[in-house]
């Protein structure tokens, strides 16, 4: 479709001639309510020469107040069905690890078959891996599977994504959105744009209600001043850990992309929230 253009590059704060404020109006952000529990994005991490005849996808998504890792196996050509096998990770940039390092799938998957489990992770302080000063954390988690009827040892890694940590605490007030985005340094911005939205990531209603979904709470919603058809769109989130992240959404009637300005004291975890937004946007 060409070129997008929303007008100029948003503003670290909404445009309105009073500021922050004037632009939220008055009256306390809506109270939320959690909606059915998002699916996990699954993607192909074993082919099944690599893994003694079984492929395997994995993805990650929050249930109630859990992470958990989900796993799909294919028997392609194990003799053995699959039945019991044991999961490790190694040290990440979120502290993740196996509630339990015993997976069990029932009924066993034969030749031929498919099956599927989910794996509760926890955060445990002893399996974070620092991120190196300056540099963004990696999303990437290295994980090792023993198929114990067979004695196979595979490995993979699978890319998180941080949406699977946000908390059902991630809601602010309008004034503490308010105070929480004017102490965050404007150096902290991070900015992108999404293009080529599906039809129901342009309606900002179905956008607050999948972001909800995930743990994305809606702020507040304001058209911007002498910008015909324009609207930035406020949300909040926070991990169970405790990182705080901010954004603000532009939307422009009529066009099918959305700008993203996200601002966190974590520094080194705000790329993956925007990346987060964004796969939510697409999806």
């Amino acid at each position: 479709m060409g070129a997008v253009n929303l007008g100029g590059a948003p503003a670290p704060a909404p445009a309105a001639a009073g500021g922050l404020e004037d632009v939220f109006g008055a009256g306390p952000s809506p109270t939320p309510s959690e909606d059915a529990e998002p699916q996990a994005r699954m993607s192909k991490v074993c082919a099944p020469d690599k893994s003694g005849g079984v492929e395997i996808h994995a993805g990650f998504r929050r249930t109630g107040t859990a992470v958990a890792m989900e796993l799909e196996f294919s028997n392609i050509s194990c003799a053995v069905p699959v039945s019991s096998l044991a999961i490790q990770l190694n040290k990440n940039a979120f502290g993740l690890s196996p509630a339990s390092q015993q997976i069990l799938i029932n009924p066993p998957v034969p030749q031929g078959g498919n099956g599927r489990s989910s794996v509760e992770l926890v955060v445990t302080p002893a399996m974070l891996a620092p991120v190196p000063q300056g540099q963004p954390a990696t999303p990437q988690i290295q994980v090792a599977i023993k198929n114990m009827a067979t004695g196979s040892v595979f490995y993979f890694a699978v890319n998180f994504n941080l949406d699977a940590l946000f908390a059902a605490d991630g809601a602010l007030d309008r004034a503490a959105f308010i105070d929480a985005w004017k102490s965050i340094d404007d150096r902290k911005e991070l900015y992108g744009t999404v293009s080529d939205l599906p039809p129901s990531s342009c309606d900002i209603e179905r956008v607050q209600s999948k972001f909800k979904s995930h743990r994305v709470y809606f702020i507040a919603r304001r058209p911007v001043p002498n910008a015909e058809g324009q609207e930035v769109v406020y949300f909040s989130m926070r991990t169970v850990t405790g990182m705080q992240f901010l954004a603000e959404l532009t939307f422009k009637r009529g066009v099918n992309a959305c700008k993203i300005c996200l601002k966190t004291e974590s520094a080194a975890y705000g790329v993956l929230a925007k990346v987060a937004l964004e796969n939510l946007l697409r999806n």
